[in-house]
């Protein structure tokens, strides 16, 4: 599991871990991926309850869905070589999702890609220059148990290319993001980043302000990482900041959190917490204004236990993220939401693990009013 779980991360960050490797003169041609699908069932809400911002619960009747999990299913090409005392590579990822509701071979389906170059030199550092995923918040992600299962379900009844893991219940998902990043060794153990990105959109799912096409931005988004490497875990501390200058949007949105993780033999502990003014919930800039353009605040906290037995992982972990009203804001915009989920992930063999999870999910609004929905997810994921 946790061999897994390093090639995982690696994949994600840096194109690294491949399962074919093929070389023709000075280069490499390197391939790695995952194919994983998930039958989820969920409880949902009907009340009748109003909960403005909230994006990640069902209403209604109960809903069911086979999906990806928490990571799309995906492919990734890295071409290598060293040249002139560097190492330089181009990676890209295809990472399609499995669901659609439409017929005739699917003719919504959505997919992402993820497209950069890395460039290292000892002594210098490594430059990113390409899309890939952000540096904010990023190491909490990779930590989260449900990354290789699916966490919150988000859209069962119409599901996207991924679940939520705990996005939007504990911190704040990182994106795909053009970007320009340098990182650098600073002595032995510590790692800084900093780095350059296209700044987003505002996005609104509930009573906000929305720009398309131009975030009015004259400046680049900076984001960056102070990281600290042990034998048995890290600490991290990220920031991300961008003017955002649209419509009646006029600020500049600034978020930090700080992750530590840490394994004491078998037993592995996750904490994390952010707080964000104008940056949003779930998503970058997601609900992150009102609807006079005046930044919301935000804030959140991830924690989690698990435990090594043999093949198997058992895990349990909660998540709350919390959004400040404005004076312009209804009481029925979210106050808070909250997620618990327990998990256990096993290896059948050291490629194919089976996941099953159980979740229970609430959002709050500022009146005190909930949405609450339960979920489980079965499910198989093969790595390569």
């Amino acid at each position: 599991m946790k061999k897994l779980l390093s090639a995982l991360a690696l994949a994600a960050t840096a194109g690294q871990a491949q399962a074919l490797t093929l070389e023709a003169g000075d280069w490499t041609l390197g391939v790695s991926g995952n194919v994983n699908s998930h039958a989820v069932f969920a409880e949902c809400d009907d009340s009748g309850n109003q909960v403005d911002a909230n994006a990640l619960l069902c209403t209604g009747e109960n809903a069911s869905s086979v999906s990806n999990g928490y990571i799309p299913a995906s492919i990734m090409w890295t071409v290598a070589t060293q040249q002139q005392g560097y190492d330089i590579s181009a990676n890209i990822a295809l990472e399609p999702g499995l669901t659609t509701n439409a017929a005739f071979n699917g003719q919504d389906d959505d997919q992402a890609i993820r497209a950069f170059l890395l460039a290292t030199k000892e002594g210098m550092g490594t430059i990113k220059a390409g899309r890939d995923y952000g540096v904010f918040a990023l190491d909490v992600i990779l930590a989260d148990m449900s990354l290789i299962g699916v966490g919150a379900h988000g859209l069962v009844k119409s599901p996207l290319n991924t679940s939520f893991g705990s996005v939007g219940y504990g911190y704040i998902f990182t994106d795909r993001i053009s970007q320009i990043s340098f990182s650098k060794p600073l002595g032995d153990s510590t790692e800084a980043t900093i780095g350059v990105f296209q700044p987003l959109d505002l996005i609104s799912l509930g009573a906000g302000v929305s720009t398309t096409g131009d975030s009015g931005s004259s400046l680049p988004g900076i984001h960056g990482k102070l990281r600290f490497n042990s034998e048995n875990g890290f600490v991290s501390a990220s920031f991300l900041s961008q003017t955002v200058k649209a419509g009646s949007a006029d600020y500049t949105g600034n978020a930090v959190d700080l992750t530590a993780s840490y394994t004491f033999n078998d037993l592995g502990v996750v904490g994390s917490c952010f707080t964000a003014d104008g940056v949003g919930t779930a998503g970058l800039f997601i609900d992150a204004a009102d609807s006079n353009g005046e930044a919301r605040r935000s804030k959140g906290c991830f924690g989690q236990l698990t435990y090594q037995a043999d093949a198997t992982k058992y895990g349990i972990s909660l998540g709350q993220t919390r959004l400040d009203k404005t004076a312009a804001d209804p009481d029925t915009l979210m106050k808070s939401q909250t997620k618990a989920t327990i998990g256990a992930y096993h290896n059948l063999t050291d490629n194919l693990l089976m996941i099953a999870e159980y979740s229970r999910f609430n959002a709050k609004n500022h009146l005190g009013d909930k949405l609450e929905n339960s979920s489980v997810n079965l499910g198989l994921a093969l790595f390569f």
